[in-house]
């Protein structure tokens, strides 16, 4: 959607909004003034021209259904307008059974679309109402106006400082001064730091230059006293031994020890044994699961389907005959039979049930002999695996019995090769230790260590001593003259620093600069150039809890200009109780001005006092 930067209200309709019940068209100028007792409907107006616009009414309250009428649930806002480029324009919100619809120029759109026409609801509500911004924004407030403040570049604040100001920080990158400041600090105390360290190594050398002579001997005679006792705790302990042959004897027990060792490693070997059981387990399980499969199943099945069908079929010549006598159609020749034809029918027929019963009867005898060869078969079938199962559970059972003698014999071997280990083990032991000690008792072995490890850190600071001795002492007075300089340096560009953090905030309050309000984001302490972050608010310089209704309207109409100038957006205002203000001395509106005015028991009255005219943003 197309941005709107200026406007000017030229009229509206509204109807079920509060108290207008039915619809009531508003003409609109420039200026416009709004009269009329209390309860005429002063006040709904502005909610009305803010609730067109933001979907909230005039102080930005949430719940809507405070907004409809008693008696008319339909509501409707209807606002015609003119823009900065001249065209007209009508915006149309309505809310009917808690639907809300918004069309703009006969389309519809929504909230969002304008939000991007009229930018964010606080913008316009702290321009259309002058007292929004301080009485319902609060703190947020403050963010509103960093948020359309324009940046003060580098650039910007080196110019509104002096020469050698400008001189000493134009190379330095300042992109937060706050933090530039604290890194400042930071380098300036690391460098005191620096001072104090090389004060203290200056003072350290000349303390051991002073004591080097003495510190030198002292240490000589303190490692000359170590290596004697050393070398005579190391004569007593060997003094009178074949180290030779206990070496000898150490290497024969270690040989002995890795031989019985590697022996013990190998364990019985029972692959073929383990492999033939779990081969006779597979087995065993297979023919344990198997299933005799039927041989005669389908010659079974022919034989008993043959021998009902011959039921069947001797049943049905059966009740023929019971049926036969005079009369009756023969079912073979399909003529009725007579008196003199009904013996030889019958007779026929007694010949067909013989002959039935002579194929069922060897039918029979067929069925029983295939179902006592099914069963014979079974029989072979099951009795072959039970058999084969015994058979198979005496091979595995007897497999066992040789493992566990193999495993016997093992445990036995093994325990013997242990025992065996052990004392091999404590033999070495105890050679070894008769290496290592020698003729020295355990208390002489440990004062052996304890010299050689107090004689290696004794050496160690002679030979140290012995070099700084000779080594040219490092000149620490000037070292310390050059890091003071450096501490010079740094405190001129810190104090050049506060002069820039204070600059810069004075040109960002300037561009808040009113008339009689002022206002502060952020407060400079002097001393140290630090920035708190502040929303101070005055009139005149009282604060607003302290101001008139009067002083409040002129203070916030200052505010609503600012936010004009910042956010560059000409937008109506709407001035309620302007009864109470006698003039506005200290600010001239831009834009559309609205006025409404109580007036004791008079009817509402709205009087365009001139026409709208089209008026760019700033």
């Amino acid at each position: 959607m197309k941005s709107i930067s200026s406007f000017q209200i030229t009229g509206m309709t509204l109807s079920g909004f509060k108290c207008y019940e039915e619809p009531a068209h508003l003409t609109f100028g420039n200026p416009t003034v709004v009269t009329g007792g209390n309860g005429r409907g002063k006040s709904s107006i502005a909610d009305a021209i803010a609730f067109a616009i933001t979907g909230l009414p005039f102080f930005g309250e949430r719940g809507i259904d405070r907004l409809h009428c008693e008696t008319n649930p339909n509501l409707m806002v209807e606002l015609y307008f003119l823009d900065g480029e001249g065209q007209n324009h009508e915006l149309t919100r309505t809310r009917q059974k808690g639907r809300m619809t918004i069309t703009y120029d006969g389309y519809e759109i929504r909230q969002h679309d304008l939000n991007e026409m009229f930018g964010e609801r606080d913008v316009f509500l702290s321009i259309f109402n002058p007292l929004y911004f301080i009485e319902e924004l609060g703190d947020d407030g403050k963010k509103l106006l960093e948020r359309y403040m324009p940046a003060i570049s580098h650039e910007q604040v080196l110019a509104a400082l002096s020469e050698s100001v400008r001189a000493s920080l134009e190379n330095e990158s300042i992109l937060s001064p706050e933090a530039y400041l604290k890194r400042r600090r930071e380098e300036i105390r690391d460098l005191e730091q620096n001072v104090i360290y090389l004060s203290g190594q200056r003072d350290l050398l000349n303390t051991q230059r002073a004591n080097g002579t003495e510190n030198l001997r002292a240490l000589q005679e303190r490692r000359d006293a170590l290596v004697r006792e050393r070398d005579a705790l190391e004569e007593k302990r060997f003094a009178g031994l074949d180290l030779s042959g206990m070496r000898e004897q150490l290497v024969d027990l270690s040989a002995r020890y890795d031989d019985m060792a590697k022996d013990s490693a190998g364990g019985m070997d029972t692959t073929e044994i383990d492999r033939r059981l779990q081969e006779l387990h597979h087995k065993l399980g297979r023919r344990g699961v198997e299933q005799y499969a039927p041989k005669y199943t389908q010659h079974i099945a022919e034989a008993s389907a043959k021998v009902k069908e011959l039921g069947a079929k001797y049943s049905r010549e059966l009740a023929l005959l019971k049926g036969f006598q005079t009369g009756v159609v023969c079912p073979t020749c399909r003529r009725a039979v007579s008196e003199s034809d009904l013996g030889a029918v019958q007779a026929g027929i007694r010949k067909s049930l013989a002959a039935i019963t002579e194929e069922g009867r060897a039918q029979k005898s067929q069925l029983d002999e295939l179902q006592a060869l099914e069963k014979q078969s079974e029989e072979t079938f099951l009795q072959f695996q039970k058999d084969d199962v015994a058979q198979i559970s005496r091979e595995i059972e007897e497999l066992n019995r040789r493992r566990q003698g193999l495993e016997a014999a093992h445990t036995a071997n093994r325990d013997r090769r242990k025992d065996e280990l052990e004392s091999l083990h404590s033999q070495i032991q105890a050679v070894a230790a008769d290496i290592e000690y020698g003729n020295l008792s355990q208390e002489d072995y440990d004062r052996l260590a304890e010299c050689r490890e107090l004689l290696r850190k004794c050496q160690a600071d002679l030979d140290a001593a012995k070099k700084a001795a000779l080594e040219k002492p490092e000149d620490y007075d000037a070292k310390i003259a050059q890091v003071e300089s450096l501490i010079l340096d740094q405190k001129k560009l810190l104090a050049d620093a506060i002069l820039y953090v204070g600059k810069r905030a004075e040109l960002t309050f300037s561009q808040l600069k009113m008339n009689l309000v002022e206002i502060a984001l952020h407060e400079v302490v002097k001393s140290t150039g630090e920035v708190k972050d502040v929303f101070k608010f005055t009139y005149g310089g009282r604060y607003y809890n302290r101001l008139s209704l009067s002083e409040k309207i002129r203070a916030g109409l200052e505010v609503s200009e600012l936010v004009k100038r910042l956010a560059g957006r000409n937008y109506p205002v709407f001035i309620d109780n302007m009864e109470s203000v006698d003039e506005l001395t200290n600010v001239r509106p831009t834009g559309q001005i609205i006025m409404a005015k109580c007036v004791r028991g008079a009817a509402l009255t709205v009087k365009p006092m001139g026409r709208p005219q089209v008026q760019r943003a700033a």
